[in-house]
């Protein structure tokens, strides 16, 4: 079963400058926004999507895709129900193992219902990688589908999301009446693993990098929304459609397509990030680890943290850049540990220590590789696997050189306006987020031609970099505009939930964070300081929102109510963030006493799960919000989203304060 028709190469190189523009500043802005972010996925040439199409009513997190991208979604190839001929097709985005995926199910039931001759509904399966039962229960789904009973097997999988198993698949199975022993046959069949990848592959074209999305005839709205987000872009759409329907005669399968293929441009995405300094970027590379042609025209510059999930996924994209491209780029490191990434930095020292001895770009695998384990013990492993002199090598990682080092580089990093990682610079042009290869492609490319220039007018290759540099040296920085913001759908009531700041406050931050997220733990120092900046003029008002796949979030949130109980929330919260890697039952207990609660009652409170359905009510709340991701924040109902830095705060508070002036 295929979904995508293919693409022809010469369709994809038109597009490819404004998808890079759109992808740069994406990735830019979500590497900022926290756990939900994942990075793009890789998206062959032959992958279709819904091409986008007009303008959507204002609000609800309702935002018209880049109609330019020459590619369409096979939807007659998917799951669909609905009217076939309908107006109005809402592509859907979804991962069985997410809880918001689950919420809006009877959302899109009811608008089927409602709207039984004008929308019909297609299903793509997003298997996010963090959830480790969500592809084999896609895959389960297509290959109910295969037998005519996918949306049979829909429900069941979503009724049943909290014990998803093979045992369960088959169980499943059995109850819907299927041909099990086919079942379980194509349940291996690799063309479904294709036909998630070319649906996944699908999403990333139009920036979907998280669930439940949808695509409105192409216009995008992300998360579990309420029915009226989406009843008004769906009308907005059946009024376009009558129009186009009226003009041209068109109905069915044609009106969509002319619908997809003729629709208004989308308005430029808005930044969520500060505007990074344009030009060309000269960092210091001396004492740098060094991968490819020393004379490489290209000098890609990669700043990176080995315990960023993203820096893995991209260190391998780099390798395959250098190896298709051999004599034209050469890589090389800067090390890069985020402060909230406690092992970071002496897994970069190791690195360091191994680079003494010839050996970086090998234990730099390694490393990687290994992401999960990095502690001293396992660094000193991969030093013995490599064959390194282990006695030089604890030595090395443990000397002061190697801290400068690191250091030399973080402080490069800073003064480059590297704010995230991965990061990366082509010639000094600036780039990036874990991109998949033929965005990095197109990107060197770019660079290779403007490098051909250079060499025509007598400048080395090794003096390239430099050459570039100086050509478009970085421009002043802009000051800080104040953040665009969208409105949140519903009210937010917050009382109740644990605040500081005034109690009557003009201004309320309502926070969705969680303890187990380290880019929540990273805007906490903010908080403190708008709190001393706006004395008496903000109250901070304390949500959760544990997502599925910290495994230790929705514990910690329970005992940081269990501490509210005691009047003793914040002390709790404290000690939580500042322990993000301790967050088990028996740390919690012993945090729980080291602020002097009653343990008795603490210890009840938790093993009834006493405060369960609070820290639920609050995740239902903010699914209902649209906000999917942590930390977000909703000032006087506006929604923030992101660890931003404390301008982007400054400018949306100021603005609230300023609106509560006029009334």
């Amino acid at each position: 079963m295929n979904l995508v028709d293919s693409m022809k190469k010469s369709a994809l190189l038109k597009t490819r400058k404004r998808q890079l523009a759109v992808a740069f500043l994406a990735v830019a802005t979500l590497s900022m926004v926290g756990c939900k972010v994942k990075e793009k996925k890789e998206t062959p040439e032959t992958t279709g999507v819904v091409a986008a199409l007009g303008d959507a009513a204002d609000g609800a997190a309702v935002v018209p895709v880049d109609n330019t991208l020459p590619f369409e979604l096979n939807v007659g190839a998917l799951p669909m129900k609905g009217n076939p001929k309908a107006k109005v097709t809402l592509v859907q985005y979804s991962d069985f193992e997410c809880p918001f995926c689950s919420r809006v199910e009877p959302t899109v039931d009811q608008i089927l219902k409602d709207y039984p001759d004008d929308v019909r509904v297609v299903f793509v399966n997003y298997p996010l990688d963090s959830h480790a039962n969500a592809k084999p229960a896609a895959k389960a789904a297509l290959a109910a589908h295969k037998q005519g009973k996918f949306w049979e097997m829909h429900k069941e999988v979503f009724d049943n999301n909290k014990k998803l198993s093979d045992s369960l698949y088959k169980e499943l199975a059995a109850k819907l009446g299927l041909d099990v022993a086919k079942f379980e046959e194509d349940m291996k069949d690799p063309g479904l693993d294709k036909v998630i990848a070319d649906g996944m592959a699908s999403a990333a074209r139009y920036d979907i990098s998280g669930t439940p999305s949808f695509l409105i005839n192409g216009v995008k709205l992300v998360g579990a929304q309420p029915i009226d987000a989406f009843k008004k872009a769906i009308d907005a759409e059946i009024k376009r459609a009558d129009e186009v329907a009226a003009a041209k005669s068109l109905s069915g399968e044609a009106l969509y397509h002319d619908l997809v293929r003729n629709a208004p441009k989308a308005a430029p995405p808005k930044a969520a990030a500060p505007e990074e300094p344009a030009g060309r970027v000269l960092v210091d590379l001396a004492n740098s680890p060094v991968l490819g042609d020393a004379n490489a025209p290209v000098t890609l510059i990669e700043f990176t943290d080995y315990e960023c999930p993203f820096c893995a996924r991209a260190n391998n994209t780099i390798k395959e850049l250098v190896e298709k491209n051999p004599g034209k780029v050469k890589v090389v490191f800067k090390h890069n540990p985020l402060n909230f990434h406690k092992k970071a930095k002496l897994a970069h020292k190791a690195a360091q220590a191994a680079a003494f001895q010839g050996k970086f770009w090998e234990y730099n695998d390694l490393v990687f590789a290994n992401r999960g384990d990095l502690s001293r013990e396992k660094l000193i492993a991969h030093a013995k696997e490599l064959g390194l002199d282990e006695a030089k090598f604890v030595a090395d990682m443990d000397s002061e050189e190697t801290t400068k080092l690191v250091d030399a580089d973080l402080a490069e990093g800073a003064k480059a306006s590297v704010r995230g990682t991965p990061h990366f610079f082509l010639n000094g042009t600036r780039f990036s987020g874990a991109q998949p290869l033929p965005a990095f492609q197109a990107a060197l490319d770019k660079e290779i031609a403007f490098a051909e220039e250079l060499i025509k007018k007598g400048i080395s290759a090794d003096k390239i970099y430099e050459e570039a540099a100086k050509a478009e040296p970085v421009a002043a920085p802009k000051p800080a505009a104040a953040p665009e913001l969208d409105t949140v759908a519903i009210p937010i009531n917050v009382d109740g939930a644990p605040f500081k700041g005034a109690a009557d406050a003009p201004v309320v931050i309502v926070q969705y964070s969680e303890f187990q997220c380290p880019f929540c733990s990273r805007v906490e120092p903010t908080l403190e300081q708008l709190l001393k900046d706006y004395d008496g003029k903000i109250k901070i008002a304390f949500k959760h929102l544990p997502l599925p796949f910290h495994n230790n979030a929705k514990g910690a949130a329970e005992a940081s109510m269990a501490a509210n109980a005691q009047g003793k929330f914040w002390e709790m919260h404290k000690l939580l963030f500042e322990n993000q890697d301790k967050l088990d039952r028996e740390n919690l207990n012993a945090f729980a006493e080291q602020i002097g609660l009653d343990m008795k009652k603490f210890a009840e409170d938790m093993d009834n799960n006493a405060f369960a359905a609070i820290v639920e009510a609050n995740a239902e709340e903010a699914g209902k919000a649209g906000i999917s991701g942590t930390p977000s924040f909703i000032i006087n109902g506006k929604l923030l989203v992101g660890a931003q830095p404390i301008t982007s705060f400054k400018s949306a508070i100021d603005a609230a304060l300023a609106e509560v002036e006029k009334k």
